[in-house]
């Protein structure tokens, strides 16, 4: 019997739905520039980390409430960044910190870059394989046979589909040499002429603004476009 965690991929559609409409207006730019198809929809590089958090809370989270795999082959992959964070947060695996916290109802704060919560964590699955090719493909094929077919937890949800971290074969696939850069928002230097003290001055307004920036996905060094969120 096929669950309701059965692929969205039908005929008609040659990926899964990306729930951001400027991403997913990129990703179509992109493909049209290069005249390629998925998949994968997105080839990430660069600090991919803090942009698969955001994306795979936004899946799993209502309105979506999708059921998401990862193949995780880097062992970096953190499910506890998927969950509301602290905004100091550096979208590193090590040394963060983040939160849940409560308004004065006693109900959870959501994040609109990150709205899961620790209930919707038992939709997503994740598999940490051997750093091989090889490997990294049984894991993706025993993970869509397991979604499709098992008696699991996710039976009323839609599988949206499979991210690899540090392989190819998924939707979405993180990888040293993808097509679009994660990385930090960047902010601007000091002025031509400033003094050291007018460069004093500033430097604590400036802190502010960097440990305020966001992320930004950049495809082909922004000339297709830049998808950006808080973080």
């Amino acid at each position: 019997m096929v669950l309701r965690t059965s692929s969205l991929l039908t005929k008609s559609s040659s990926h899964p739905p990306l729930p951001f409409p400027a991403l997913s207006a990129l990703a179509s730019r992109y493909q049209k520039a290069t005249q390629s198809a998925p998949p994968p929809i997105l080839s990430l590089t660069g600090r991919y980390l803090a942009f698969l958090y955001h994306l795979i809370s936004t899946l799993i989270a209502a309105p979506h409430c999708y059921a998401v795999v990862v193949v995780d082959a880097d062992y970096r992959f953190d499910v506890t960044r998927i969950v509301v964070r602290n905004s100091n947060d550096n979208g590193s695996t090590s040394g963060a910190s983040f939160q849940n916290p409560q308004s004065d109802d006693g109900k959870v704060k959501v994040s609109s870059s990150y709205p899961a919560t620790t209930q919707d964590l038992k939709h997503l699955y994740v598999y940490r394989p051997a750093r091989s090719p090889a490997a990294v493909k049984a894991a993706v094929s025993s993970a869509a046979e397991y979604m499709l077919y098992a008696a699991h937890g996710s039976r009323d949800r839609a599988w949206w589909g499979t991210v690899v971290i540090n392989g190819t074969g998924g939707d979405v696939n993180a990888i040293w040499k993808g097509w679009l850069e994660v990385r930090r928002e960047e902010i601007a230097g000091f002025g031509v002429g400033m003094c050291v003290e007018e460069a004093l001055k500033e430097r604590e307004k400036r802190q502010a603004t960097a440990d305020a920036r966001g992320w930004e996905a950049v495809a082909a060094g922004g000339r297709l476009g830049v998808y950006r969120w808080d973080g």
